[in-house]
């Protein structure tokens, strides 16, 4: 195996537990010991920045991370905005057209603000967006999508449903090159890494261009089924502590 210079990690179901904020002891002892032998490790998370500094803050990670699904690259530590590929303004003013019928919360602006549908009038968004989130009926799902699709150069990614609302589901909108492949490939640049020198460890779908952009593909043992197809390992679950694992398996030995 080559030598790793830098590994790309989602964050939810990966490196801590789905909406958790604080990793374990195991988990931290881990990227300790991967910043002690000069491995970067960058994040790349569907996450906000502002959702996941604090986490960063309480492990120590530095450098550059990727954020919002893949349209942003910020350094972690001052929220500088090292690459972009965000949503303009007529663009989420089409989505908005889509969306908001069936949509309960919403986010179109360019730093993380969750809103009731019923609040946002898309004839005064101003700003360019990175992504657009929605909770949004789930029965609504399939015509959302295939109105979407006509709008063309988008990405959809769906999320997992929420046990506390049922019968709604998230959404996470970006442009189509805005997603981890197209984003970690522009992260090797800034850290001068090659492919083969990259690690990409992932629970699910949207982790799948992550593992086109590494030379190395490593799935949690809670991953989606599709992801684990694509791995080169599979390792623990995150709850047992599975990205700690990789690291000791696959970088530090």
């Amino acid at each position: 195996m080559s030598v790793i210079k830098l590994v790309v990690t989602d964050i939810d179901g990966t490196l801590v537990e789905v909406g958790q904020h604080a990793p374990t002891s195991a988990v931290r002892e881990a990227m300790q010991a991967m910043q002690a032998a000069g491995v970067l490790v960058a994040a790349a998370t569907a996450r906000p920045y502002e959702m996941a500094h604090g986490l960063f803050s309480e492990i120590g990670l530095s450098g550059p991370s990727i954020f919002d699904g893949g349209a942003s690259i910020r350094d972690v530590q001052t929220g500088e905005l090292l690459w972009q590929n965000w949503l303009s303004v007529p663009r989420l003013q089409e989505i908005a057209a889509v969306i908001l019928p069936h949509a309960k919360m919403v986010d179109f602006f360019p730093v993380g603000n969750m809103i009731p549908a019923s609040e946002l009038n898309a004839k005064e968004l101003t700003e360019d967006a990175p992504y657009v989130w929605a909770m949004v009926e789930e029965s609504a799902v399939a015509g959302i999508q295939s109105e979407l699709a006509r709008l063309l150069g988008l990405n959809v990614h769906l999320g997992v449903g929420r046990p506390d609302e049922p019968g709604l589901i998230d959404l996470q909108i970006t442009d189509t090159y805005a997603d981890k492949f197209h984003a970690v490939t522009e992260l090797r640049k800034l850290v001068a890494a090659t492919k083969v020198q990259t690690l990409a460890i992932g629970d699910s779908s949207n982790d799948m261009p992550l593992f086109e952009s590494a030379g190395v593909k490593i799935a949690m043992g809670n991953a989606i089924p599709a992801l684990k197809e694509l791995a080169n390992h599979t390792v623990a679950t995150v709850q047992e502590d599975g990205w700690a694992e990789a690291m000791n398996r696959f970088v530090l030995s």
